[in-house]
C-alpha cells in the first residue's frame, strides 16, 4: 500500500498521553489528545483492500460490476497537529 502524505513524525505524536489508570479517566471518556489522534491513524489502511465499483451509462443504469483493488491512498491531515483527518483513494 502506497500512502501520500506520510510524516516521519507528526506534531501529535509529541503530545503525552494525559488517561489515567481508572477507566474514567482515559479515553473516550477523558478528552485525551494523543488517544484521539492515535485512533485516527489506526483506521488509515496500511495494506490493500478490494471494492466493489458500479459502472453506470449516461442514464443512471448500472451496466456492470467490477471489483478493484486500491493500492494507493492520500491523507488528509489537520493543519495544527498534522493529525490524519481522512483518506481517499
Amino acid at each position: 500500500m502506497k500512502i501520500n502524505g506520510l510524516i516521519k513524525k507528526a506534531r501529535w505524536e509529541s503530545i503525552p498521553c494525559g488517561c489515567g489508570k481508572n477507566v474514567m479517566d482515559s479515553f473516550p471518556i477523558k478528552d485525551c489528545l494523543h488517544c484521539k489522534f492515535d485512533q485516527c491513524w489506526k483506521s488509515v489502511p496500511q495494506v490493500d483492500f478490494k471494492i466493489n465499483d458500479d459502472i453506470i451509462d449516461k442514464n443512471g443504469n448500472i451496466t456492470k460490476k467490477q471489483t478493484k483493488t486500491i493500492k494507493e491512498i492520500t491523507l488528509s491531515r489537520g493543519d495544527k497537529y498534522q493529525d490524519v483527518i481522512g483518506w481517499s483513494f
